[in-house]
C-alpha cells in the first residue's frame, strides 16, 4: 500500500487555491462583511478570504456593521456574524434587523456555540441559517463561503 504525499506551497494558506488568478475570477471581487469582537479571529478570517480573492470588511461590533449597512447603498455579498459579539444575543438581534431590511443578504453565523443556537431560529427557513463552529478549518470554511455565494448568485 502506498501513501500519497501532499505538499503545500510555502506561504500558502490551507484551502487557498494554487492559482490566485483563478480565485479572483471565481470570487469576482465579491465583498464579505465579517463581524467578530475577537481580533485574532477577524484577522484569520480576513487572511483566509483575502488570500482567495475576496474583499473583506471587518467589524468589531455589530453596531458598526449595522451602521455601515444603513449608510451604504451597496451591501456586501455575504455577511459572517458572531452570535455573542457585544452582548449574548447581539448577533441574533442583528440577524432579525438585517433580514427585515435586506432579506436577500445571505448570512453565516460563526460561533463557538455551534448548533446550540439553532433553537433561536425556530420558524425561520433553514436555507437561510448556516452555522459554522469556531475554530474553522480553512479549506472547509472556504467551501462553505463559495457554496453560500453560489447560492446567493443563483437567486439573482
Amino acid at each position: 500500500m502506498h501513501a500519497t504525499l501532499q505538499h503545500s506551497e510555502p506561504g500558502k494558506l490551507a484551502g487557498q487555491r494554487s492559482n490566485p488568478v483563478l480565485a479572483e475570477e471565481d470570487s469576482a471581487k465579491q465583498r464579505i462583511a465579517h463581524v467578530d469582537d475577537d481580533p485574532d479571529i477577524r484577522d484569520t478570517v480576513k487572511r483566509i478570504l483575502s488570500a482567495n480573492g475576496y474583499i473583506v470588511d471587518s467589524y468589531q461590533t455589530m453596531g458598526d456593521f449595522l451602521e455601515s449597512l444603513r449608510e451604504s447603498e451597496n451591501p456586501p455579498d455575504l455577511a459572517i456574524l458572531d452570535v455573542m459579539v457585544e452582548t449574548m444575543d447581539a448577533g441574533l438581534e442583528a440577524f432579525v434587523e438585517i433580514r427585515k431590511r435586506l432579506p436577500q443578504l445571505h448570512m453565516i453565523f460563526m460561533t463557538s456555540l455551534g448548533e446550540e443556537i439553532r433553537p433561536y431560529f425556530t420558524g425561520v427557513s433553514d436555507e437561510w441559517i448556516l452555522i459554522v463552529e469556531k475554530p474553522v478549518e480553512p479549506a472547509s470554511f472556504l467551501s462553505i463561503i463559495r457554496s453560500r455565494l453560489e447560492k446567493a448568485n443563483a437567486e439573482i
